[in-house]
């Protein structure tokens, strides 16, 4: 039988953030610029961190690095841990009267040229409030920004997505116009919108976001989507192909309609506004920064929802 471990120490502490460091940037090379370590001092630490905790953690060779079913449940218990360290830090020093520490902020792609997009506002106003709290904001895919609020890795987020979770708290800041547009060498580009049925459309090759299952246009088509894309880019790309058709923001597009790369069609038919919202889970609007920042934004954006 194993025996308990000891108590964890500021060794251990440093171990498993060089082991933090390895699995989010999928190695040791690539976790050396991070961490300002040589490979071989980071290797000497891992396989401290596994000789300590009696456990292999991952596999490194020539196949690549990827960790062990043990090693994914210690990373899944660190991730836990920095968390509630970092979450001690923040509430310790607000109950001293600072606000300090890392504020990250998760946000869609192609929103920054939105008119009624004014996170750069907020961020002003947020850091003359706050100015010694470091601001770290990541682009992240509206699919993967529900599990990152739930499990803390952060702390606020502009999404489509209305969260049905009862921990995540939503506020609408803004709409987002959607059409339907294709590229200059598809077919549609040269006729009239009586020319393009309903049914045409319905039969018609398009792409569309990996994210968007529920979408309002999802029951116009007679058929899956036969190409996709994880970033709103990337469906501009698809679709600028000339192959196929989809859904893309006005502002997005607009560029390439005045370039005459898009045409939008059928607009009376096919459009819809989209919301888009800040969300935040209860615990982190616990935190001092969090409120303020939730303050910042709403008051950037109240002559847009309004």
């Amino acid at each position: 039988m194993k025996s308990a471990l000891p108590q964890i120490s500021d060794v251990e502490i440093s171990q498993l953030r060089v082991f933090r460091a390895v699995v989010s940037n999928g190695g040791f090379s690539a976790a050396q610029l991070e961490l300002g370590l040589s490979r071989s001092t980071i290797s000497g630490k891992m396989t401290e961190l596994e000789t300590r905790l009696g456990l292999s953690l991952c596999k490194r060779g020539r196949g690549g690095f990827f960790l062990s079913p043990d090693g994914q449940r210690i990373f899944e218990q660190t991730e836990d841990l920095f968390f509630a360290l970092e979450n001690f830090r923040k509430q310790a020093g607000e109950l001293r009267g600072q606000i300090t520490g890392l504020l990250r902020l998760g946000v869609v792609d192609q929103i920054s040229d939105h008119p009624d997009c004014h996170l750069d506002r907020a961020l002003a106003a947020f850091g003359r409030t706050a100015p010694e709290v470091h601001i770290k904001l990541a682009v992240i895919s509206p699919n993967e920004i529900e599990q990152a609020l739930l499990s803390g890795k952060i702390e606020a987020a502009i999404t489509p997505s209305a969260h049905h979770q009862s921990s995540i708290k939503s506020r609408m800041l803004f709409r987002e116009d959607i059409f339907l547009y294709c590229g200059d060498t598809h077919p549609f580009f040269d006729q009239s919108d009586k020319e393009i049925s309903l049914n045409k459309i319905a039969n018609t090759p398009y792409a569309q976001r990996d994210y968007y299952s529920t979408m309002p246009y999802y029951t116009v088509f007679s058929h899956p989507a036969s190409a996709s894309a994880a970033q709103m880019e990337g469906l501009l790309h698809l679709i600028l192909s000339g192959r196929y058709i989809g859904f893309l923001p006005s502002n997005l597009a607009a560029p390439w309609v005045a370039k005459y790369r898009l045409k939008r069609f059928r607009a009376d038919i096919m459009s819809f506004s989209a919301k888009m919202y800040l969300a935040y889970t209860e615990q982190a609007l616990s935190l001092r920064m969090v409120q303020l920042f939730r303050k910042s934004i709403i008051d950037a954006h109240k002559k847009t929802t309004k």
